[in-house]
């Protein structure tokens, strides 16, 4: 049995990330002011770019690599810059083809809203959603059932995951995506800035700096580095970066 205090833990991600995504547009709103087609071109983007092609291109790899969790570094390196790539390319792509009138300080923080903000409401439904609804079919006896056509073990692994994880692992999610956001912001400006001023170096430095931040990260999915303290500890100190920039940021655009 899944216990009451963890399915509450799971719903608390999930509404995190919507009251996320609605009080950064209200908070730039009063500061900077938001512009509503670069968020709406962010959070596309964002899903086009992430959830579709880089996905696509993970299939490949997994497809023809399905031993990959026993090369961490190999895989760590992989997914950061596969991550910084299409990222970093995707923002520029949009920048220059569909943002064109939006090269300003207010349609980067607009854009970089839309792009981190729907990224964290994704993310949470996929996790946190999906263990919910995995909890609710344990609790009602019919996982083993609505599950048949998976392999057994892998029926196992995901029930042994379910019931192993702690609530702290949902909550420190909410912390994890307050976090990753201001990054997400960060970054938009500084491809920006490599738009506006026409300097592909910066958009470069842009996918360098996410490979940098993500590799950790990829590398702790794969079951390195699984404690909770050092991985947040580790977004705070970027977060507070991303914020210094972001604030800097304004100048540059003068």
């Amino acid at each position: 049995m899944v216990s009451t205090a963890k399915i509450v833990a799971m719903f608390v991600p999930i509404i995190f990330s919507f009251v996320l995504f609605i009080g950064l547009i209200l908070f730039y709103r009063k500061r900077t002011g938001v512009s509503a087609k670069p968020v709406i071109l962010g959070a596309v983007g964002f899903i086009v770019f992430t959830q579709v092609l880089e996905k696509i291109l993970h299939v490949v790899v997994i497809t023809n690599f399905p031993n990959y969790a026993d090369h961490p570094w190999a895989w760590g390196t992989y997914g950061a810059f596969a991550a910084g790539l299409f990222e970093e390319l995707g923002r520029f792509i949009l920048f220059t083809w569909l943002l064109k009138k939006f090269h300003d300080y207010k349609g980067g923080i607009s854009f970089g809203i839309g792009w981190g903000g729907i990224e964290a409401i994704l993310l949470m439904l996929m996790v946190c959603g999906q263990a919910l609804i995995f909890s609710v079919m344990l609790n009602a006896g019919t996982f083993e059932s609505s599950m048949a056509q998976l392999p057994s073990d892998q029926v196992s692994a995901i029930k042994d995951a379910i019931l192993s994880q702690g609530t702290d692992f949902y909550y420190f999610a909410s912390l994890e995506r307050f976090l990753a956001v201001f990054l997400q912001m960060a970054l938009s400006l500084l491809v920006l800035l490599g738009v506006s001023k026409k300097k592909f170096s910066y958009v470069i430095l842009a996918v360098l700096i996410h490979a940098g931040i993500d590799f950790p990260i990829v590398f702790a999915q794969v079951g390195h580095m699984t404690n909770l303290w050092i991985i947040e500890g580790y977004l705070a100190v970027i977060a507070i970066g991303s914020v210094i920039f972001i604030k800097k940021a304004k100048k540059m655009f003068v």
